[in-house]
């Protein structure tokens, strides 16, 4: 029955609005749709809701103009945690308007405010799970949105003209070091940011030109050297079934998962990587390869992890060096299934997946 301005969606799926709303006569500000019916988190937030995240552990952060979360006082950006509400040290003094999840779990909020914490904080700062601290000196004006880069890096929409030191026009890049333009920015303020699958970013808001390109309300942001991850080849069946090898996509500044199934319930798993595609039978290598199942990559590098009801999962940190860029090479799995004795019996092998490393 009011304003809704924010969205996200919580671990197990279910929506979260915020916005500036009430249930049953006592505004609340945000609620919970489960698929089939609203419900109230906690007694809600005393005034506006404006952004909202969901962190790595499943709990909801939640920003905006109110001071109050539930019986807690929280100066505008509060956890829940599912059962309850809880502050963010010393909160911020001002509006929080955009947040954003680092994959190492810190927050980023933007908005109004020039406090957060104890500290100074021009429009942004980060949040490392015990304090507040700023983004080097901030940004001079309103952030309305934020996203993260595959790479890591932080992308910042707003009313700014200036990032740093730096003259950005309505959107710029943080690095973890200093603020940088992303090209020669917009013409008028960004209002929303959001990552697609691929990595790239799409922008909306009030300008027309977006990089000194004609680009009305709307623009993407992409790269010249995307990420690759490409099923190659043939694996074998093993006693858990089918095998398969999946892999995210490789950019550089990232950790890059791959993850096999239809692996046996027991197994070591060897998680091969080369930079040259081969073609030699298991039974040749070792003496428990079963017919029909092939190496197809060089082992140039070799890590081992276990079986895990049949799924397994190996990463690899992939430096932020522009070097690394275009980088090619393929990985596959081959699982060595034991016995209660630890004793090989069977070696089988997974699909290959060829990368080719990505920068953003």
């Amino acid at each position: 029955n009011g304003v809704v301005n924010a969205l996200t969606t919580l671990a197990n799926g279910d929506l979260v609005a915020g916005g500036y709303f009430a249930t049953t006569g006592a505004p609340i500000n945000i609620a919970r749709w489960d698929g089939a019916s609203w419900s109230a988190l906690g007694a809600g937030v005393n005034s506006t809701v404006y952004a909202l995240s969901t962190l790595p552990n499943g709990d909801l952060i939640a920003g905006g103009g109110f001071t109050m979360a539930g019986p807690v006082a929280a100066n505008r950006i509060a956890r829940w945690d599912g059962t309850s509400w809880s502050p963010l040290g010393a909160g911020i003094n001002l509006g929080v308007y955009a947040l954003s999840t680092w994959p190492n779990g810190d927050l980023v909020a933007g908005g109004k405010f020039t406090t957060a914490g104890a500290s100074p904080a021009s429009k942004i700062a980060r949040w490392d799970g015990a304090s507040w601290s700023p983004l080097g000196s901030g940004l001079n004006d309103n952030v309305f949105a934020l996203a993260t880069l595959p790479n890591g890096d932080l992308l910042a929409g707003g009313a700014f003209t200036w990032a740093g030191a730096a003259a950005t026009n309505f959107i710029a890049r943080w690095d973890d070091t200093s603020w940088l333009p992303s090209g020669s920015g917009m013409n008028d303020d960004v209002a929303v940011l959001t990552t697609m699958s691929n990595g790239d970013i799409v922008a909306g808001g009030m300008f027309t030109v977006a990089d000194g390109t004609v680009s009305a309300y709307l623009a993407r942001l992409t790269t010249t050297c995307p990420a690759t991850a490409t099923s190659l080849g043939g694996g074998c069946a093993s006693s858990g079934g089918s095998t398969s090898l999946t892999a995210t996509l490789p950019w550089t500044g990232s950790t890059w998962t791959a993850t096999g199934t239809g692996l046996p319930t027991s197994a070591f798993v060897a998680f091969v990587n080369g930079f040259t595609p081969i073609s030699t039978p298991l039974a040749s290598v070792l003496t428990q390869g079963v017919a029909g199942c092939t190496l197809l990559v060089s082992p140039d590098y070799v890590d081992f992890v276990l079986s895990n009801n049949g799924t397994a999962q190996a990463q690899l940190v992939l430096p932020n060096t522009p070097s690394l860029a275009g980088a090619t090479f393929s990985s596959q799995m081959l699982p060595l299934e034991i016995d209660a004795a630890l004793n090989i019996i069977e070696v089988t092998s997974t699909n290959v997946i060829g990368v080719t490393v990505g920068s953003f």
